[in-house]
């Protein structure tokens, strides 16, 4: 042989040490390819010595038996090879020549040895030299771990030093990975390598690490695991599987698994970069299977595309799931909407959805297989959904809906659908208990989906929070997809007899920039991913991630070869909490309360031929003119339209643009964030259990110390109410008040009916007013302000009914069967309850010497022996107390904590989400709340918008809805939260911002039918408060501590009623504590009557408040009240203008009676100087801002 020197030690071996004068060509190529492995490893290696030691144990045996007698050697060398199993690798089971590893180089070693053994002729030195011709080939195939595998459960990721083994590789600029010895080697890239399992089957690793500096290779197990394979060892075999299909193999060496794999061979990996086209295509369907690729290949729908055959998928594997088959029924339908199946999917565990949504119903059209759905945020929804859709389809189709097959979830099986049913004309039918295999189209279509769903979610490495936009991705492609139930057709060609079009297809999950134009200097474009298709919107769904809101855009560069899962590498090579969830495949095979699951979301095709740019696109509408996926809703959520510019336009001045950044709220929970549970099951899985237990014990110990129940055994025919947890995270106050888990027990008072389980129900609250007055006092006299709190308030009020209530969730094991609670409080989620402590704590206040407020009944003062005053307000659970003796203060706090459970909360800093800023030092009180409205902005998305300096544009001239305007924006409409937006900034406007009290006024007139137009004006409100975050109200001493009120009118202002506007304000010592802007009742003829009845409101609220200052011991004798209109003052005090003011209604005229008496005086004041002003109409900015300053609203 012609070998180089360090093979002369093999070669001596071959000749001599065999015992034999011939070797077959398979023994020698296998004992030089495994010397030629020994010599190229430099590096530790796993010796082979513990198996040729085996194999030479039982080559010495075999001698030993040689030298019986020929029965005996017989008998002893079968019961030693039954024993030892196979000669290749030492497995029972198989013999060498079915053993799966007798190709391997280093099992063909062992193979040669044991082949010598086999063929010893009995001479003792045979043995012997087989023994040393079994270490010698063991010795020579020391496995070179550079070229191997590893199986790692201590890796992060799949990483390796080879960078020829890659398919496709990106460089990478950041990242790094800290090794077992605490060096650190910096990550160049991220890419995939293909390769042959044992069986053959090509696998696609992606996310693999390039590590040049490393000199291993390593298969990370735990991300096997966390994207939903699973691995276990057995007999030193570890096979990773994805359900019951082995997808890779390791074998044990010493300590190590080793892969058992293939590499691709140079003209393989040449084959396989002609497959990215291919494989592209594959992720922009979906993950499509090749058979229907290739019969759209077939038919000419893919543009001239042509399919390769490509390898196993590993995003597909993540989203396949082994399922027992159904036996589908067939239903022999001739026409749309004969027979339609639908089915409702989800659970409390399944994540919320941008939408806040937990589920989804789907409808199946029978005939063209079509699917359509929608998301719900409760299961109770399914109702509303389905008679959209009913209306939809058959206004679409002109066909009516004939037959409905569903489960029997009580979604589905309650009076409205049966009655919507019957009254259509539409047969049910319904699958038998426990038998969903019965509604087999919804269910083989649920599996379809979700396939789609976890595959792509898989690939582009998105938060599971994305499962709807993922869904309804999967919706739209199914629907493009040929069905073997129609013959290989496609379902939106079946239903509506139009192709669909593929070309404007995207990858989900891919990088783009989307174009904007944010001004002159401002980026052009917007970084993103993919999320789909909106339905009846020309352009594509993206997130934006540095503003992290949903955008729509036409004009989009893409960039599929990157998806978000490549942006998630940080320069230290860790990924967030957040990220790392992102990154794992979201399990959406679930089942909820016996409720099957089905569906998907709905898509439509594209009606003009969008041009194959691999760069900007501009797609045409995903839905023809009928705009069948109007149905696809994921209500409260919409979008961000970004604006395209291709050409100059002519532009309104800038400070009348329409801002486009609104979206309604998109409730995500950001990390950091604390999740508070729906119910007591979501509480169990929730990552804060323990806490959330232990507050639920302390609640649970209130209810005993209370003695809230008797536990009784359930009466014959009596009503028995539920129970539930409620579970809520207070922040607290910096400083002040730790962050706080709170849990309550509540009753599900809903089901009580009036006059069998409770007759009156009304419970006041303090007002808002009561509190800026007794705030204004504190500032006045310096006094001590307190919180304190009553734990478990409702608990003390007495209950009057009988009234039994189920067992609390968890704690079930201290009740015997079928007994219940009868109970004794009135607690928590009782219609009575409020009503029934407010009673209480009225009666024990009284008890201790306070005075109920003749005109706020939570409002009460005592005199003390000093003769100052001590004041308590009360919001249900929360008192304020003010004194100028802190003393007094604690005396109350302990006369009331022998009556109540209480806690102390120290100096007030926050009263029903208002801010209270004081410093005592200058005499001055600020009442904010900024935090609120910033949370308002950054809710509905409004925190980058360009601000406003007034609250309302004078060019808004907002009328009432005609139809016409109601038809155009309808669908506009569908998705734009106009009456949560308006409620939120109503609450601002009653606390501490009197400037948004005629804004809020004009934007609430359209609640019922609003339109784009009054959508603009609210934006344009969200937009002033941007700008106005830190305005408040200023409180400060004053030397003349005075009630004084300011009222004004805009006559005919309502341009559809011609009602005139009324707007007051008073103040008390120049604070402002009352402010009121509307429209007034009825149609003023003139001027002076819109005037006159402003200035009656006024004195109304002057009386009031008069009434309300003397309880609290500042008794006013007049009450000034300032009015710019001479002839309504006139009005007011003499029955001047008979003739013209008769018609006006007698209860305006008592205001005379009142000027008469001395409780009011009115006076005349300069338009100019009328801080009313504001409350009626939009002013310029000067007249604005000198307004606020009147009423001491500043900004900081």
């Amino acid at each position: 042989m012609s070998l180089p020197r360090p093979f002369d030690q093999l070669k001596d071996t071959l000749r001599y040490g065999s015992g034999r004068t011939t070797l077959t060509l398979d023994e020698v190529v296998s004992a030089i390819y495994s010397k030629e492995l020994e010599l190229g490893s430099n590096k530790k290696s796993i010796k082979g010595q513990a198996e040729g030691l085996y194999v030479k144990d039982k080559g010495e045996s075999r001698g030993r038996s040689e030298r019986r007698e020929k029965g005996k050697s017989v008998r002893a060398r079968s019961k030693s090879k039954s024993k030892r199993g196979c000669w290749i690798c030492g497995e029972e089971g198989h013999f060498k020549n079915a053993c799966p590893n007798k190709n391997k180089a280093h099992f063909r070693a062992k193979e040669v040895g044991s082949s010598k053994a086999e063929s010893s002729n009995g001479h003792g030195n045979v043995t012997e030299a087989t023994g040393l011709y079994v270490s010698e080939a063991l010795s020579s195939t020391d496995i070179r771990l550079e070229e191997e595998w590893i199986l790692d459960t201590g890796c992060s990721y799949h990483m390796t030093y080879k960078k020829e083994w890659f398919e496709e590789l990106r460089e990478v600029s950041g990242g790094s990975v800290r090794m077992g010895n605490q060096t650190v080697a910096k990550v160049r890239g991220i890419g995939s390598i293909r390769l042959h399992n044992e069986q053959g089957l090509k696998v696609l690793l992606t996310n693999v690490r390039y590590i040049p500096e490393m000199d291993r290779n390593l298969l990370s197990l735990g991300t096997f695991e966390k994207a939903g394979y699973k691995f276990e060892s057995e007999n030193g075999v570890l096979s990773v599987k994805a359900g019951e299909q082995i997808l890779l193999t390791g074998r044990r060496y010493d300590t190590l698994y080793l892969l058992q794999w293939k590499p691709i061979s140079g003209e393989s990996l040449a084959a396989v970069k002609k497959q990215d086209d291919t494989v592209m295509w594959h992720r922009r369907l979906g993950h499509m299977s090749q058979k229907n690729m290739s019969i759209l290949v077939k038919r000419g729908f893919l543009d001239g595309k042509k399919v390769s055959t490509f390898d196993t998928c590993e995003d597909c594997i993540y989203g396949r799931a082994k399922r027992v088959g159904f036996t589908l029924a067939q239903h022999d339908t001739k026409e749309k909407l004969e027979y339609v199946h639908s089915d409702l999917w989800g659970a409390p565990s399944v994540p919320f959805s941008l939408g806040r949504c937990q589920y989804f119903i789907s409808f199946i059209d029978d005939f063209s297989r079509k699917v359509w759905v929608y998301f719900l945020k409760t299961k109770d929804e399914a109702f509303g959904k389905f008679v959209d859709w009913v209306n939809l389809v058959e206004n679409q189709s002109e066909k009516k809906v004939k037959t409905l097959r569903t489960d029997n979830g009580l979604e589905f099986c309650n009076n409205l659908f049966d009655d919507f049913c019957k009254a259509r004309g539409i047969q049910r039918h319904r699958t038998c208990a426990y038998t969903p295999q019965q509604n087999g189209v919804a269910e083989r279509m649920n599996r379809t989906v979700m396939e789609k769903v976890r595959s792509m979610l898989c690939d582009s490495g998105l938060p599971k929070r994305f499962w709807a936009e993922v869904t309804h991705t999967a919706v739209v492609i199914i629907n493009k997809t040929p069905s073997s139930a129609i013959n290989f057709d496609r379902p939106d060609k079946k239903w509506s007899g139009k192709p669909p079009v593929y070309s404007y297809l995207r990858r989900f999950g891919c990088v783009v920039f989307i174009h904007t134009d944010d001004g002159k200097l401002s980026p052009r474009a917007k970084k993103g991913v993919l999320l789909g298709y909106p339905s009846g919107v020309k352009g594509y769904k993206v997130w934006l991630l540095d503003e992290k809101k949903c955008a729509v855009g036409r004009n989009i560069i893409f960039q599929e070869n990157a998806v978000y899962k490549d942006l998630l590498q940080r320069s230290d090579g860790v990924l967030t909490e957040e990220e790392d969830q992102g990154g794992s495949y979201l399990d959406l095979d679930l089942e909820a309360e016996g409720d099957t699951t089905s569906g998907g979301d709905t898509e439509t095709e594209s009606q003009s031929p969008i041009p194959a740019s691999p760069t900007q696109v501009s797609p045409a509408t995903h839905g023809d003119s009928s705009n069948e996926d109007s149905d696809v809703n994921q209500s409260p959520l919409s979008y961000h339209l970004v604006r395209d510019r291709d050409r100059r336009e002519i532009k309104a001045p800038r400070r009348f643009d329409d801002e486009d950044y609104f979206a309604e709220a998109l409730y995500t929970t950001e990390d950091g964030d604390t999740i508070e549970p729906a119910d007591f099951s979501e509480a169990k899985r929730n990552e804060n259990w323990d806490k959330w237990r232990l507050v639920m014990e302390e609640e649970m110990d209130s209810q005993t110390r209370n003695n809230t129940w008797t536990i009784v055994v359930r009466p014959e025919n009596q009503r028995v109410i539920g129970s539930r947890w409620i579970y809520k995270y207070k922040l607290g106050i910096p400083g002040v008040e730790d962050p706080r888990f709170k849990a309550r027990l509540v009753a599900k008072g809903y089901a009580q009916k009036e006059g069998v389980d409770y007759h009156e129900i009304f419970a006041p609250v303090v007002k808002h007013v009561s509190i800026r007055i007794l705030l204004t006092i504190v500032e006045q006299e310096d006094l001590e302000l307190e919180k304190l709190d009553v734990k478990t308030a409702f608990l003390h009020g007495d209950l009057k009914e009988k009234i039994y209530m189920t067992p609390p969730e968890g704690y079930e094991s201290l009740f015997k069967e079928n007994e219940v609670c009868l109970l004794n409080k009135a607690l928590y989620g009782l219609k009575q309850a409020p009503r029934q402590w407010n009673e209480k704590f009225d009666d024990y206040m009284s008890e201790i010497g306070f005075t109920r407020n003749d005109y706020d009944s939570c409002a009460y003062t005592k005199v003390l022996l000093d003769g100052t005053m001590m004041y308590l307000l009360l919001y249900v659970d929360d008192m304020l107390v003010a004194a100028k003796n802190m003393e007094a203060i604690n005396q109350l706090k302990k006369e009331l904590s022998l009556r109540f459970e209480m806690k102390d909360l120290g100096p007030e800093k926050r009263i029903l989400g208002m801010e209270i800023i004081r410093d005592r030092a200058s005499h001055a009180l600020w009442l904010s709340q900024e935090g609120y409205l910033n949370r308002i902005l950054e809710t509905y998305n409004m925190t980058e918008a360009k601000h406003t300096v007034t609250p309302l544009g004078a060019h808004l001239r907002l009328r009432a809805t005609t139809e016409k305007q109601l038809a155009e924006d309808e669908e506009y409409m569908k998705s734009v939260p106009y009456a949560n937006v308006v409620g939120s900034i109503m609450y601002a406007m009653i606390g501490t911002r009197p400037d948004l009290a005629y804004p809020v006024g004009v934007i609430s007139r359209f609640m019922s039918q609003p339109i784009r137009d009054h959508w603009l004006g609210v934006k344009w409100v969200l937009r002033y408060i941007k700008g106005s975050l830190t305005t408040r109200l200023c409180y400060k001493k004053s030397s003349d501590f005075k009630l004084v009120g300011y009222c004004d009118a805009d006559y005919a202002a309502d341009p559809d009623k011609r009602r005139s506007t009324t707007g007051l304000v008073f103040t008390l010592g120049g604070n402002t504590i009352s402010w009121k802007s509307g429209l007034q009742r009825v149609v003023a003829l003139s001027t002076t009557e819109s005037e006159y009845m402003s200035l009656t409101e006024a004195v109304k609220e002057a009386l009031w408040l008069k009434g309300l200052l003397k309880d609290f011991g500042y008794e006013q004798k007049s009450v000034e009240i300032h009015c710019d209109s001479q002839s309504a003052i006139a009005l007011s005090k003499n029955n001047v203008h008979h003739e013209r003011t008769k018609h006006i209604d007698v209860r305006y005229h008592f205001i005379r009676e009142a000027i008469a008496d001395g409780l009011v005086e009115v006076v005349k004041i300069s338009t100019e100087k009328n801080p009313a002003d504001i409350f009626t109409k939009v002013l310029a900015v000067s007249k604005f801002q000198a307004a606020l300053n009147l009423l001491q609203v500043k900004s900081e």
